[in-house]
């Protein structure tokens, strides 16, 4: 396991983070529904450090990304295995971007911030409800996170596009999950155009994330916190830098082709499969 700056200065230098071939498993290792709650409890525990920094006013990011870290050193503690590439590609551009990614858990979510840290400062594109929770709420505010309702189009487009190309024009980078909700089957279909869209009007690059992160199955009661299976490796990729001059339709489909590549080179499934 790395630290975190051992962690960043890979994708800086290299483009590529993966676990230490000398603490992978050599064997199948056991679906334990211990694991599971042992993760969940990092997930929450990521979650509260960051609001009671909030709390003292001691969040910023990268107090924010050393935190986020733990939700990588401690999937590789259970057993996972984590694989990043591609990178080099947004080492090599200086400048905010707007990320969009498929959305397939929760642990994306975590390991983002001390991932795309690495190369700036961030805002993340999330439900409002989840801006609305005590504490952590405010915390995700004050580190320039953007609510959405998910349930008003208009108003959601109108926000992103007037509150993201503030946080651009003040270097932040924008990640958005366009698909809106968790989804085991990639559907090009489903993932919207909006991060196209902010990028041309801000005059910013798109670029598309892949991300396999099965190793923590959707909850059954509780979506973010299901059960985790560390025999599947986790993945995460950087695409290209698309410019913003292609035009918000070319942008859009590229992130679609490029995700959609990637996954089925991982082996996980896409509505092109069926």
């Amino acid at each position: 396991m790395s630290t975190y700056q051992e962690f960043q200065h890979a994708l800086r230098t290299t483009g590529r983070y993966e676990t230490a071939a000398a603490t992978r498993p050599v064997e199948t290792l056991r679906i334990s529904p211990l694991n599971s709650f042992r993760y969940a409890f990092t997930i929450i525990g990521i979650a509260v450090r960051c609001a009671v920094r909030h709390l003292f006013r001691r969040l910023d990011y990268d107090i924010w990304g050393r935190t986020c870290m733990a939700a990588v050193t401690f999937a590789e503690k259970l057993g996972g295995v984590m694989t990043f590439e591609g990178f080099e590609q947004r080492a090599a551009y200086d400048g905010p971007v707007v990320y969009v990614s498929n959305h397939m858990s929760t642990l994306e979510t975590f390991v983002f911030p001390a991932t795309l840290l690495t190369f700036g400062k961030i805002a993340i594109v999330l439900k409002k409800s989840l801006a609305e929770i005590p504490l952590v709420g405010k915390a995700a505010l004050r580190i320039g996170c953007i609510p959405i309702t998910r349930k008003n189009a208009r108003e959601d487009l109108k926000t992103v596009l007037e509150v993201g190309a503030q946080r651009l024009a003040e270097g932040h980078s924008i990640l958005l999950f366009p698909q809106g909700t968790r989804q085991a089957v990639f559907d090009g279909k489903k993932f919207n155009s909006l991060g196209s869209k902010l990028a041309e009007r801000a005059g910013v690059p798109v670029v598309p994330l892949a991300v396999k992160t099965d190793f923590l199955k959707t909850g059954k009661w509780i979506k973010d916190f299901g059960e985790v299976d560390p025999n599947k490796p986790i993945r995460f990729a950087c695409g290209p830098v698309l410019p913003a001059t292609l035009g918000a339709r070319a942008t859009h489909d590229q992130s679609i082709a490029f995700i959609t590549s990637k996954l089925k080179e991982w082996g996980a499934p896409t509505t092109d499969d069926e």
